[in-house]
C-alpha cells in the first residue's frame, strides 16, 4: 500500500479510510522509509562527491606525510 486510498461519498467509509491512512502514516517504518527516500536516496550524488573529495584529501595527506615524515601527527604509533 504505497498511496493513500481516495475518499468516497459514503461518510462512514470515508472516516474508516481516514483512520486507516492515519494509522499507516504514523508507523515508524513508513516515516523512516520516507526519510530515507527523501534525504538519503535523493542525495546520493552529493554524498558520492563528498566521499570522493574526502578520499582524495586523505590520500594527499598520506602522500605528504610519507614524503615529509609527519611524526607529530602520528597518533597510532608509540615508537619514535
Amino acid at each position: 500500500m504505497n498511496k493513500s486510498i481516495r475518499m468516497t461519498k459514503v461518510p462512514h467509509l470515508d472516516r474508516v479510510i481516514e483512520d486507516v491512512n492515519k494509522y499507516y502514516y504514523n508507523r515508524w517504518k513508513v516515516k523512516f522509509g520516507k526519510y530515507m527516500k527523501l534525504y538519503v536516496f535523493g542525495s546520493w550524488k552529493f554524498l558520492t562527491l563528498l566521499a570522493a573529495i574526502v578520499l582524495l584529501l586523505l590520500t594527499t595527506l598520506q602522500a605528504f606525510c610519507s614524503v615529509y615524515n609527519c611524526r607529530k601527527f602520528n597518533l597510532g604509533s608509540t615508537s619514535e
